[in-house]
This record gives structure tokens, C-alpha cells and sequence, in this order.
């Protein structure tokens, strides 16, 4: 969900407001644009904690209820809401270093929180039988495909938000379009995440492909 929203609204909504400063009534569509990105980063870490806790923990994570998961979920909206709030509002100025320092974070929550994962399926992986090992392999390696893409995408606009003003005006005088560039990299990441879950994970697909069935059938 926030993926889909960071492409139908952060993107239309960023075009409109690169025309304007984030003053009113414009703060509206600084605040709106800031926080499903800021939900879609934040989620990326939530998921690698939630991963890293089942394989540091399995016995422990089973006990979990659906309950815990949509508290999480409300309180991720929450904290998403606030920091777009705090940046948008009390950060006149220095957005940009909050958006870094944000980026920066949630990039090592996710990269620590991969590495451990995947060390711990590898080094687990002799005492598996043969399927559950494949399992886990190709489980790790797209859980490393997802961290890899997250810092490429998120990672160059992270270093542009911590450079210097001075040098972000020489780049932006050589180049008008190096922002808009930056920030279409930054939003692949909302694009390329899913498709890579989709694409990797059978049961992804077959989630996908039940619920667009019965969505076809109960429309006929």
C-alpha cells in the first residue's frame, strides 16, 4: 500500500510542488508527498527486523498473532505521519540533511539486518535437508536482491540530500534535470521491490493470481 501510494499520489504531487516552497497552502502537499515515502522506507526496515527475528527466533516468531502485525502496521502509519510532520514543519532548511540522515538509518537497519540473516541461513544450511536448503538459499538470495536494490535506489539521493548547498547549486546549474533524475531512482525502489517479490516468491504470485480470480468471478 505504500508503494502504490508513493506512485499515485508522492509523484504527481512532487511535480506540482517543485513549483512551490513549503509554506502554506503548499505545506499540504510538502506533508502529503513526504510521508509514503517516508512509509515505504520505514516498511523496508520493519519487514527486514520482522525476517531477522524468524530466523534468529523461528520457535518464538510462530507464537506472533495477527494482532501484534496490525499494531505494527498503525504504529508504522504513525511514526510515518509524524516524521513527514517534523520534516516538513519544524525543519525549515535542513529537510534535506533530515531526509539523509532518515535514508541512512532505514539503508542500515535493512543492510545489518540482511547480512545477519543471510550468514545465519548458510551457516545453518548443512544441518537442512535438501529441499528446506534450497528454500532458505533462494529465500536469502532474494532477500539480497531487495538490499541491493533498496541502496541503489535510495542511496543516491540520500548523498545528494547531505551535500553541501553550494555544490548543489553547481550540479543543478549544469544539469536542471540531475533532481528530477534522482528522484525518479528514488521512487524505482517502490516499483522494483514488489516485482522482485513477485517474480522470486511462487507464493506471491499465487496470492496475486487467487485474488485476481476470485475478484473476476464475483464480478460476473
Amino acid at each position: 500500500m505504500a508503494d502504490l501510494l508513493v506512485g499515485a499520489v508522492t509523484g504527481p504531487l512532487i511535480v506540482y510542488s517543485e513549483k512551490q516552497d513549503c509554506s502554506w497552502p503548499g505545506l499540504i502537499f510538502c506533508f502529503l508527498y513526504a510521508t509514503f515515502p517516508i512509509a515505504s522506507q520505514l516498511n523496508l526496515s520493519l519487514i527486514s527486523l520482522e525476517r531477522l527475528h524468524a530466523t534468529l527466533f523461528p520457535f518464538r516468531h510462530c507464537l506472533i498473532t495477527n494482532w501484534l502485525y496490525f499494531k505494527i502496521i498503525i504504529t508504522n502509519w504513525v511514526i510515518s505521519f509524524s516524521l513527514a510532520f517534523v520534516m516538513v514543519t519544524l525543519t525549515q532548511g535542513a529537510e534535506p540533511y533530515a531526509w539523509a540522515s532518515f535514508s541512512v538509518i532505514t539503508l542500515l537497519v535493512l543492510t545489518v539486518s540482511y547480512i545477519i540473516i543471510f550468514v545465519n541461513v548458510q551457516s545453518n544450511s548443512r544441518s537442512r535437508h535438501h529441499g528446506s536448503v534450497h528454500k532458505e538459499r533462494k529465500l536469502s538470495i532474494t532477500l539480497f536482491i531487495v538490499t541491493a536494490v533498496s541502496i541503489l535506489t535510495i542511496l543516491p539521493m540520500a548523498i545528494h540530500n547531505s551535500l553541501p548547498e553550494a555544490i548543489k547549486q553547481i550540479w543543478h546549474s549544469a544539469s536542471a534535470d540531475i533532481r528530477l533524475i534522482l528522484h525518479v531512482i528514488y521512487f524505482a525502489n517502490s516499483i522494483v521491490n514488489p516485482l522482485v517479490y513477485a517474480i522470486r516468491m511462487q507464493e506471491f504470485r499465487k496470492a496475486f493470481v487467487n485474488l485476481v480470480t476470485r475478484r473476476s468471478q464475483a464480478d460476473k
